[in-house]
């Protein structure tokens, strides 16, 4: 995948593609120091919806602070990884795994308190954010909350998905959200030791 300005979605066969290789350049095998930071200050409810887990890290992360968490992937080879992971996290409650894609939460009949978004928002085109963001409206309670992380203009490393000012996030949710915290950060990744440039994003369903 290449920093390019999307027209459509990444093709759920290009993550397929990259578990199959070996170890993708997302996973790795730690939550994301972001994720810790929210969990720290007490920002989740259950229960929690991580969209697009991938190998589960963030999930194990929040069932072991005491969330009930579903982690939600449209790979199969993520979702096998995830699953071991739990086995071997040896956890009281566990969180739960479910083969699905994010463009079609319409769909779900899922519910949650808390959705966190962890660099899935970003693969998107315009038309399917607003896919998706309806998507969002469906199972995320009204006062519920989304932590989302994307990467940010900033970033300027290839490869990568696409790179979003904090206005290219907002806009889908202009209507029916509201806009809580925005924090520069960094995102984790094996191909940039020191992390790549993005955005944190906080947003309350009205």
């Amino acid at each position: 995948m290449t920093g390019r300005d999307f027209n459509t979605a990444v093709p759920i066969e290009e993550f397929v593609e990259r578990y199959a290789c070996g170890v993708p350049n997302w996973q790795i095998d730690r939550p994301q120091p972001e994720v810790r930071r929210l969990i720290e200050a007490g920002k989740f409810e259950s229960p929690v919806l991580d969209v697009g887990c991938g190998a589960g890290d963030n999930a194990v992360e929040l069932a072991r602070s005491g969330y009930r968490v579903l982690g939600i992937d449209p790979v199969p080879e993520a979702l096998r990884r995830a699953r071991e992971k739990t086995g071997q996290a040896g956890l009281a409650s566990p969180p739960e795994f479910l083969e699905a894609n994010a463009l079609e939460l319409g769909l779900s009949g899922l519910e949650a308190e808390t959705v966190l978004d962890s660099a899935v928002f970003h693969i998107f085109s315009d038309a399917d954010q607003k896919i998706y963001v309806r998507g969002l409206e469906t199972v995320l309670s009204p006062g519920g909350r989304l932590h989302l992380i994307s990467f940010s203009e900033l970033e300027t490393r290839e490869p990568g998905p696409r790179r979003l000012t904090l206005e290219q996030i907002r806009r889908p949710f202009a209507s029916g959200w509201e806009m809580e915290e925005a924090v520069r950060c960094r995102y984790e990744d094996l191909s940039r030791p020191d992390g790549a440039h993005a955005w944190r994003v906080t947003f309350r369903r009205s």
